[in-house]
């Protein structure tokens, strides 16, 4: 399945970025923050001191009974509120406040009101009533009540932002009878820090940009190996292993691009190992011993198997006459084409013994219906067998005949061999008794033991059952010749299989010789030839052969004074006719030269007279 492109914020590029933009935005607020509030404190602190300070030192110079008799009497033009006057301008000038410097007397609290009594400059008539904003309460009642100096926080009211201190100014019997009240303007501090909390923000703009540019540069460092490595996975599960990945870095990214490449090397080695493997076994052969953990032990276990055996009719004959090169590029053509169709229909290829195949169906790869599906396989085998044949005859090569047995039985299948050498096999009785069924077919023609017909009786369409006598078995095995498949792998062998064609009258002498496993018996057998065919004849002979006899023939032609070669065929049934018994009998095995006779005998409608 496709992978799906993600969303842009969904990019681990675009989250390393924003993550390096919150985080320096996040540093560069919290550090500015913490630099504001910590000037706006210090910046309280030294002002409140130092106004403080005034306030102590300039009580000093204040004189009580000039203060008293001022309030005595609240005159302005009197000679002690003059003198007291330039007292609190002095005080003024000599620190640099900018505003007047007063006293207060008459505090209450409960109205917020005192009184107005020497002021350094400006207004503030002697006895003028002074309204006291919220924050100036408690730090002129304590110095009221206390006798001690003190000052306010930073405070705001109609006239601006404010910091003031006072202290007491003491009677002629020690109580606290005014204090002296000064005023600091902050405002050009508040604009200080105002500037300051800009920068602040300005900076963690600044710092934004920059983390966004680093970020996107990191982020491209290091989302791009780790994009390509997403590529490459992408590459490797669609089976594209051939583009290794370049290693950057010596970092945890550069290790993974490394070991990605190594593991991208061992797949392709593995692929290597099953595509040279899967030229001796079949394809799930080589998965099983490649997946498997105990896919290369030795061992195995019983399973019910269907056993495949397939062998060319007349080949021996032409590897031994032919070319060695065509031969073998014939040969190959064949198992190549028979192969494919083994492993279409689930089979495994376990082995190729000349021109003869052994396949096996339900191993390593357990398939319900194995029977079925070699039975299927036979019929498309013997399908292809005529495009096979007919690429031959283009190329004037002869034609090959293909006879197929097949058996259902339990088996052992598994590992055999040693630990230098295995391979993946299996034996048992159901092996044997395929290979004796196969030995018993003609070209052309699929025979099933009673054990693989019984399983699919119901889809196939045979032949009238053929009695054997098979070594083991004391009644005789009937097989079935298969004709066609019903079911899922529905198929019909073509009629040139089934047919062996038109025959004709012919009057040959005709001496055969029983074949017994690979030895000829060297009693002959005397006999007529009847009637004659391209692949089959039928003859009188002198005694009786059972069917399914393997014989080697030789015919006489009288109108050409000679003898044939050997010819090669199997008894497909006999009956007694007239006191003698006339077999039919399938032809194997048929020299070039005598097939030419052959067919000049049949396009003439008979052997050429005397």
């Amino acid at each position: 399945m496709p992978t799906r492109s993600p969303r842009p914020w969904q990019r681990l590029s675009v989250r390393v970025a924003a993550f390096f933009v919150a985080v320096t935005l996040l540093g560069i607020g919290l550090v500015g923050s913490l630099i504001y509030q910590q000037l706006k404190r210090e910046v309280e602190e030294t002002l409140g001191t130092f106004l403080l300070n005034i306030a102590r030192t300039g009580v000093l110079l204040i004189d009580p009974a000039l203060h008293d008799e001022v309030e005595a009497t609240l005159a302005q033009d009197s000679d002690a509120y003059r003198r007291l006057r330039t007292t609190l301008a002095a005080i003024q000038d000599e620190n640099g406040v900018e505003t007047p410097i007063y006293t207060l007397t008459g505090f209450d609290a409960g109205a917020r009101m005192a009184r107005f009594m020497v002021t350094s400059r400006g207004p503030g008539l002697p006895g003028e009533a002074y309204a006291l904003v919220p924050a100036l309460l408690d730090p002129i009642g304590r110095t009221f009540r206390e006798g001690i100096a003190s000052r306010t926080h930073v405070y705001s009211n109609e006239h601006g932002t404010w910091i003031t201190a006072f202290a007491p100014i003491r009677g002629a019997g020690g109580g606290v009878r005014a204090v002296l009240d000064v005023d600091y303007r902050v405002d050009v501090y508040q604009e200080r820090l105002a500037g300051l909390r800009q920068t602040v923000v300005g900076t963690s703009l600044f710092g934004g940009l920059v983390a966004l540019l680093a970020g996107v540069l990191f982020a491209r460092r290091v989302t791009g190996p780790v994009s390509a490595l997403t590529r490459g996975v992408a590459r490797v599960a669609e089976g594209d292993l051939s583009q290794s990945l370049p290693v950057r870095s010596q970092d945890e990214v550069g290790h993974l691009t490394r070991a990605f490449n190594e593991m991208l090397e061992g797949l392709r080695q593995r692929d290597f190992i099953r595509d040279t493997l899967g030229r001796y076994v079949s394809p799930e052969v080589a998965r099983t011993l490649l997946e498997s953990p105990e896919g290369l032990s030795l061992g195995g276990e019983k399973r019910e198997v269907t056993i495949l055996m397939s062998d060319l009719r007349g080949y021996t004959r032409f590897a031994e006459e032919g070319d060695p090169a065509v031969v073998m590029q014939v040969l190959n053509g064949y198992l190549a084409r028979m192969t494919e169709i083994i492993i279409e229909h689930g089979g495994t290829v376990n082995e190729f013994i000349g021109d003869a195949i052994f396949a096996i169906f339900g191993a390593p790869l357990a398939h319900p219906d194995h029977a079925e599906r070699a039975a299927a396989c036979a019929i498309a085998m013997q399908c292809a067998m005529e495009e096979v044949n007919r690429l031959h005859v283009s190329r004037g090569l002869p034609r090959l005949e293909m006879g197929i047995g097949v058996n259902t039985g339990e088996a052992v299948v598994g590992n055999i061999g040693s630990e230098k050498r295995a391979k993946y096999g299996v034996v048992g009785s159901a092996v044997n008794l395929a290979a004796r069924v196969e030995g018993c077919t003609v070209g052309g023609q699929v025979l099933l033991s009673p054990y693989t017909y019984d399983r699919i009786r119901t889809i196939a369409e045979v032949g009238p059952p053929l009695p054997i006598e098979v070594k083991g078995i004391r009644e005789p095995l009937l097989l079935y010749e298969l004709r066609a498949l019903a079911g899922l792998h529905a198929q019909r062998l073509p009629e040139a299989a089934t047919d062996a064609g038109p025959d004709v009258p012919a009057v040959l002498p005709l001496f055969c010789w029983v074949i017994e496993g690979k030895a000829v018996h060297p009693d002959r057998v005397s006999g007529e030839v009847l009637r004659l065919g391209s692949r089959r004849l039928e003859a009188r002979l002198d005694r009786h052969l059972p069917p399914l006899t393997n014989v080697r023939l030789r015919l006489h032609y009288p109108a050409l004074a000679q003898d044939s070669a050997d010819l090669y065929g199997k008894v497909l049934a006999i009956d007694e006719q007239a006191g003698a018994w006339v077999a039919r009998i399938g032809l194997t095995s048929v020299d070039a030269a005598d097939q030419q006779i052959l067919e000049t005998f049949l396009r003439a409608g008979g052997p050429l007279p005397l």
